[in-house]
This record gives structure tokens, C-alpha cells and sequence, in this order.
């Protein structure tokens, strides 16, 4: 008969064989929300609810940090990361899923110190081609494209969570030239319910406006009256439904009815709403928050990527973050609505949409640039009639450049970087010509051109030529990054 001999257990494996990794790891997860009591508990839960997990699951992937995320992995490998946010109205509204407000957030690692973000806003009212998949499109307002996808014109299922974003994705990155890597679609309860969450945001009002054009309800309820919303500039505590007000209100005076003006405040409401969320009292309704988000949101990410997130950008200033717009005053022109069109759209100046690209994919002035805080002047040498110096003053400082729009001068063909600052802004003047395709010249010390007297020397001088596009048109990047 055989001897049996019992297996001595190891010293060093004192953990029940039972006890296996994942079970360490729920325990661990149980003992947390013990000891963080009602707060924690409160947390998990709407953890799970915002991000659709039960709860443990939710709190198991907080405590991983965001490590291993693909949003940690792209700041690893210094890649840039682009993600879109889709607002609309939800049920209830018209329209219920046309996105009136539409934001590409991108953010760019540095090889030390915070990233740089910008926030760039899209008209709802941009008249593109939709992408609609398998070699299908479709011509509409650019605010259509999610809800076709939810209509199930995609290549998703309509039911689907991500059926949206499968025809709005495609067509941003098709305009844009650059790849949404993640996307979150939000309506206008969830955003008026996370304000009122954090106990109201604070906003600067730049400009006393008044629009009486303002929706009073929704039509398919019943209500398409309206009404008059008034602002008065200086600071001001919004609730949640002032807040929405102030972001969605579209006709109003003093200069506050643009496209433009609309961007600028939907990004200064969302600016001050992260503001509440990181600060102390913030964190204390965090719960709230994200309750309030819930079943009306919809994304991508995971909440490994919104930890990695958190920690990449929680210290970046406010101030530093780039608000773009594309709009009429820049790559975009209305087709003169009532006069020469029956409903109001913009069109992009170059059909191809490459200028766009190549201002997308160029978004990030260098860091050295930056530090340069060079004075530049630009020159219409077109002889378009279309404003080229203003623009691009208008583009170029959007990206951070200290710009003056210098008026009309003789006409060129060629665009010209001149350097007239004796070398101290050379990283600028570089900057410059690589965007617009050229090489950088210096005038010499005795000879006074018609720009440096303009300008009374020092700074960078940019002469836009006739063939001011062409380098965009025909250059071989232009693509997804």
C-alpha cells in the first residue's frame, strides 16, 4: 500500500489556496469602501452608473489608476490624443440627437511639464459631405451626422452606444485630418444636471447681451414660442439652467450671435464647470456628478482612460489652454442667408477641407515659439479682396501668437516669412515658415522694405502672397495624423 505523504505548505504562501488573485483584488475593493464609509459607497455606485458596471467592477478599475489605459499608453509614447464631445438636445427635444454643439478636445504630451490642450469648436451649421460608411455619403449640416447614426444610417446598429459616433467620427476625421480617439456624447439634461451638481459654476460674461429669439419649450411638446434671455457682462453664478442658456443662446446683439462668440462661451462655461469639479468642494459632490450624468451620457472610455486623463491634465492652467473656433471669420464662409441661399450654412473657403487639415494638424505652436512671445505682423499681398491678413491674424493668434493685422500691400505671388528681429525670434519666424511652406528670410540691416517701416522693425513679418494656400493644397501630409 502506498504511503501518503501530505504536501507541506510553503512559509512564504500563507494566503488560503482559495483566495486567488481576482478575489484579493474584490476584497481589497470591499475593504475601501469600508473604510471610506457613506462617501464611498455613494461614489461606487454612481461610478457604476455613469460608466455602466456594477459597482465593484467601477471602483476595481478607479483604483488601477489609469495605468495601462490607452490614454496612458498614448502619453507614454507621446502621442497626441483627440477626443470629440457631442451635445445635444436628448428626449424631449426636436431633433433629438443633432449635436448643436460640437468640440474636438486634443492634447498634446511634453516631454517635461503639463500637456497642451486645445479646444477647438465646430459650427452645427457647416454644410459637409457625412460619412456615412462602406463607401456611402451624404450632404448635410455637419449637427446631422450623429443623429444618422443613431437613426441607424451607420455602419452601427441605431441600439447600439457607440451608433452616433460611428458616422460622427468618421466625418469629423475626414474634415479635420486628424483621428478622434475617443468621443462622448452628452445631452442638454445631463450637462444643465452636472452644473447644478457641483452647487452652480462661476462665468466671466465678456459682453451685455440680449437674444429674443431664444427657444421658450420645444415644438414637438407643444411650445415654439419664444422668448428674450438677457446677460449682463461682469461675473456671474449660473445654475445648471442659466448655464445652458447662456452656451445654446444663438441671436444675440452685441456682437454675441456669431458662431464664433457662441463657441467661446460653451467653452467658458465648460472651463469654469472643470474649475468646480477639481477643487475641494467639487470633489465632495463627485457622487452627484456623476449620477447626474448617468444614462445620459455616452462614450468610449473606460474609467482606466478618465483616471489616466485626470492625472495628465488636472494641473494644466486654465489660461494655457487654446480655444479654437472654425467659423466665418476664418476657414468658413456663410452662404448669405436669406439673400443668396434658403437656409442658413457655412461652406469651407477650400473645398478640398486640406487647409483645415493642415491648421488642425499644426494646432500646437513649439514650445520654443511659445517662450518667444514674438510680436507678428501679416500683409495682404493677395490681391484676393478676401481679407487674407485678417484671418490669419485671426487664425494665428487663435494658436497663441502675439498677431497684428497689417492691411493690404503690393501684390506677390509668394508668401514671405521675414525675420526683422535680428535672430531673437527666430523659433517663431520658423514656426511660420514650415506652416506656410517657405523659407525664412532676413532683410538686410541697411536696406528698409515698406513691412519694416510699417512696422518699425523687430518681430516677424509674414507677406501673404497669392498663392498663399498652395503649400496646404499640395502637401503630401495632409492626412490622419
Amino acid at each position: 500500500m502506498a504511503t501518503m505523504t501530505r504536501r507541506r505548505r510553503s512559509s512564504y504562501n500563507l494566503l488560503p489556496q482559495r483566495l486567488t488573485g481576482k478575489r484579493i483584488v474584490l476584497a481589497a475593493a470591499a475593504a475601501v469602501l469600508l473604510i471610506v464609509g457613506t462617501y464611498g459607497v455613494r461614489l461606487a455606485f454612481a461610478l457604476g452608473h455613469a460608466f455602466h458596471q456594477d459597482p465593484v467592477s467601477a471602483v476595481v478599475g478607479a483604483l488601477q489608476g489609469g495605468g495601462g489605459s490607452s490614454i496612458d499608453v498614448a502619453r507614454q509614447h507621446m502621442r497626441r490624443i483627440n477626443i470629440a464631445l457631442y451635445g445635444y438636445g436628448g428626449g424631449g427635444h426636436d431633433g433629438a440627437f443633432l449635436t448643436d454643439s460640437i468640440m474636438v478636445v486634443s492634447i498634446q504630451p511634453e516631454p517635461s511639464g503639463p500637456p497642451q490642450i486645445a479646444e477647438i469648436s465646430i459650427p452645427r451649421d457647416w454644410y459637409v459631405p457625412i460619412d456615412l460608411g462602406s463607401g456611402k455619403s451624404k450632404y448635410g449640416r455637419i449637427n446631422e451626422a450623429y443623429s444618422d447614426g443613431i437613426s441607424g444610417d451607420g455602419p452601427a446598429s441605431g441600439s447600439a452606444p457607440e451608433a452616433g459616433a460611428s458616422v460622427a467620427n468618421p466625418t469629423l476625421q475626414d474634415l479635420l485630418g486628424i483621428h478622434i480617439d475617443h468621443w462622448i456624447g452628452v445631452d442638454f439634461q445631463a450637462f444643465q444636471a452636472a452644473v447644478d451638481a457641483v452647487g452652480g459654476v462661476d462665468v466671466d460674461v465678456q459682453n451685455s447681451f440680449s437674444d429674443s429669439q431664444y427657444p421658450h419649450g420645444e415644438c414637438d411638446q407643444g411650445d415654439c414660442s419664444i422668448e428674450t434671455v438677457h446677460f449682463t457682462a461682469g461675473m456671474q453664478h449660473m445654475n445648471g439652467a442659466r448655464a445652458l442658456i447662456f452656451s445654446r443662446s444663438r441671436h444675440g446683439d452685441n456682437g454675441e450671435g456669431s458662431d464664433f462668440a457662441r463657441s467661446k462661451r460653451q467653452q467658458m462655461v465648460i472651463a469654469a464647470l472643470k474649475q468646480k469639479v477639481v477643487s475641494v468642494g467639487g470633489i465632495g459632490n463627485l457622487p452627484d456628478l456623476l449620477n447626474a450624468l448617468g444614462d445620459h451620457v455616452r462614450t468610449d472610455l473606460a474609467i482606466g482612460d478618465v483616471e489616466a486623463l485626470y492625472g495628465w491634465v488636472k494641473d494644466v492652467s486654465s489660461a494655457s489652454i487654446e480655444h479654437v473656433s472654425l467659423d466665418n471669420t476664418n476657414f468658413l464662409v456663410d452662404c448669405g442667408y436669406p439673400y443668396s441661399c434658403g437656409a442658413y450654412y457655412l461652406y469651407a473657403h477650400d473645398r478640398s477641407y486640406h487647409s483645415i487639415a493642415h491648421f488642425m494638424q499644426s494646432v500646437f505652436l513649439s514650445q520654443p515659439a511659445v517662450a518667444e512671445k514674438a510680436p507678428v505682423t501679416l500683409y495682404d499681398a493677395s490681391g484676393g479682396r478676401n481679407d487674407a491678413s485678417g484671418r490669419w491674424a485671426t487664425v494665428m493668434g487663435m494658436v497663441g501668437l502675439h498677431t497684428t493685422d497689417g492691411g493690404s500691400v503690393a501684390r506677390q505671388v509668394d508668401t514671405q516669412v521675414i525675420d526683422q528681429s535680428g535672430g531673437r525670434d527666430a523659433q517663431t519666424a520658423t514656426w511660420l515658415a514650415n506652416y506656410f511652406g517657405v523659407q525664412v528670410t532676413t532683410p538686410p540691416k541697411t536696406t528698409a522694405t515698406p513691412t519694416t517701416t510699417a512696422t518699425g522693425g523687430g518681430g516677424v513679418v509674414v507677406v501673404l502672397g497669392s498663392l498663399e494656400e498652395e503649400a496646404f493644397l499640395a502637401d503630401p501630409g495632409v492626412g490622419h495624423l
